[in-house]
């Protein structure tokens, strides 16, 4: 099982459950229309990893702010790059089907330590750069 990191504790986590179609200017960035409600889907224990890997020129990336929840609570916060096959989630949503084949595949889910959450949610806020480029950045807004 993988595990991560926060604080001085090292977690198993048994899923990564991840929000989609809640970003409205990401959204508007790949095309898509803006649904009545979020996305819900899942990525299994086996797509956590600490290491990004090359996966195909069709491989999309996304930084996200992660949430460690122990418990019931939030616990932890990170940052995460959300991998996706774009060309296979292009071919599933389509056709109506769940995007798992395209999201939840092995080191799909590249995390980072967790801090414990100890300061208001509202003052959260990360930036993801490539090579001194800023290309994603992401915090709470009320």
């Amino acid at each position: 099982m993988k595990t991560v990191k926060c604080g001085d504790a090292v977690m198993t986590p048994s899923k990564v459950v991840c929000i989609g179609r809640n970003y409205v200017e990401h959204i508007e960035e790949l095309g898509n229309e803006v649904p009545s409600s979020m996305v819900v889907f899942n990525k299994p224990n086996s797509a956590v990893s600490d290491t990004l890997h090359y996966i195909s020129a069709d491989c999309r990336f996304e930084g996200e702010i992660c949430f460690l929840v122990k418990a019931g609570r939030l616990y932890g916060v990170g940052f995460g790059l959300d991998l996706t096959k774009a060309n296979i989630q292009n071919h599933l949503k389509a056709k109506g089907l769940p995007w798992e084949r395209a999201k939840g595949f092995d080191r799909s889910a590249v995390l980072s330590d967790f801090v414990l959450l100890d300061a208001p949610l509202e003052s959260l806020r990360m930036t993801l750069h490539i090579n001194g480029t800023l290309v994603c950045r992401a915090g709470l807004r009320r």
